[in-house]
């Protein structure tokens, strides 16, 4: 099983407030068998209790004993020269970002059937996980294929949607930001609260000031989008140091790409993904 479920009944909680799933049982039915919910404390009774609602609802945390985070956590690449570990750990990691196609259709379902009806907001973020799972979809294939390059190449749009979503609380509106984009408007034309335009460069700063490797990741992988380097590196290696020659390889599949460089690819997707249950 892919999700790593945890018993209330165990003596294991979640933190406060973080949003998880929860169930009555282990499961991998997401859709049909899960709810999204977080814990939470009533500051006067000290009751427990699951919140699972935008109208306080609360259910007790005896009706869903079993909960696992959405987000993953710790995720590392192996310090071996292994090839079955590391291309195990490839195949594992590939799998749970797969599996974030589940995570992304719950959230919509909860962010749909929430509230009092739908608002500009709703649909943005709407068009946000799709385009989300349209890339992880082609970058899990071209990664399979055997096609690096093509799959770090989706990573930089990758970087960009969470980038898009940031930016949509960092205006006064979020649902006048959402319609004015649905419109036609350009975010980099749209203006933050605080007056800013939200270009690319800003908006790396601002998600920068929160994560830190944030800037590397764009830096690195706009390296892909754009020839550079990267791509003559890719296709001209050192073949012998003693005699100082090159070896130029011409064609569609990867050419001596590390097990290693294809994990910190998935992990840095993975990493994305989490972004997009941590917006506030």
């Amino acid at each position: 099983m892919l999700i790593n479920w945890n018993s209330i009944n165990d003596g294991l909680r979640p933190e406060a407030e973080e949003p998880v799933l929860i169930a009555k049982e282990p499961t991998e039915d997401l859709i049909n068998d899960c709810r999204v919910g977080s814990l939470i404390m009533h500051k006067d009774s000290g009751e427990v209790g699951w919140f699972v609602g935008n109208e306080c609802d609360v259910i007790t945390l005896s009706s869903r004993t079993y909960w696992a985070y959405i987000n993953e956590k710790a995720l590392s690449i192996p310090d071996t020269d292994d090839e079955k570990m590391l291309s195990n750990c490839l195949k594992e990691y590939m799998l749970k970002l797969q599996y974030f196609e589940k995570k992304f259709q719950k959230l919509s379902e909860c962010m749909m059937t929430s509230g009092k009806g739908t608002y500009p907001l709703d649909y943005f973020i709407a068009g946000i996980l799709n385009r989300s799972l349209s890339l992880i979809y082609g970058f899990d294939t071209l990664l399979r294929s055997s096609n690096f390059i093509g799959a770090l190449h989706l990573v930089r749009p990758y970087l960009d949607n969470y980038l898009r979503l940031s930016a949509s609380w960092l205006v006064e509106n979020p649902h006048d930001f959402a319609k004015d984009v649905w419109e036609g408007s350009t975010i980099r034309n749209i203006r933050d609260r605080d007056g800013k335009k939200m270009t690319d460069a800003y908006l790396k700063k601002k998600a920068t000031a929160e994560f830190s490797w944030i800037e590397n990741v764009y830096n690195e992988t706009s390296g892909f989008v754009h020839f550079s380097n990267k791509h003559i590196m890719n296709a001209t290696t050192l073949s012998s140091e003693k005699e100082r020659t090159l070896r130029t390889f011409i064609g569609k599949i990867d050419n001596n790409v590390s097990y290693q460089s294809k994990i910190e690819a998935v992990i840095g997707m993975i990493e994305i993904s989490n972004f997009k249950f941590n917006i506030k």
